[in-house]
């Protein structure tokens, strides 16, 4: 996938996130946010990343721009949520209504916030290329 489309898939996956969320399918919703989350992460850290992302690659990326941006605990937490409790929800079902819904509020302002990151790292490693 190229940047572009990373960026539509994780766009993408944040709108159904929210269309399952009103339909009561708070798992599938769950990982929606964790297919989002790796999406913008992967168009963040395009230029940089192997042709097959890995996790470690993408905790690179979040931990490099948490450094660059000065936003540790906003990705970090937001990272933890859609890895661990989001991404978890999905295969175990184990958040309760309050939980759920209060990750996904975390997850979807994680994804936002990385998606605001990809278009800065694009077009700075565009600007370079000029």
């Amino acid at each position: 996938m190229n940047y572009e489309e990373h960026m539509a898939a994780a766009v993408k996956f944040l709108d159904m996130e929210e269309v399952l969320a009103n339909l009561g399918a708070d798992m599938a919703a769950a990982e929606m946010i964790w297919g989002a989350s790796v999406q913008a992460i992967d168009a963040a850290n395009h230029r940089r990343t192997p042709r097959h992302a890995q996790h470690r690659n993408r905790t690179a990326t979040v931990n490099r721009l948490q450094d660059k941006y000065g936003l540790h605990s906003e990705l970090s937490s937001g990272f933890r949520v859609a890895r661990g409790s989001l991404h978890n929800h999905f295969y175990t079902g184990r958040l309760n209504e309050s939980e759920i819904a209060a990750a996904l509020v975390e997850g979807r302002r994680f994804v936002s916030v990385m998606i605001e990151l990809a278009h800065r790292e694009h077009a700075d490693a565009q600007g370079t290329l000029q």
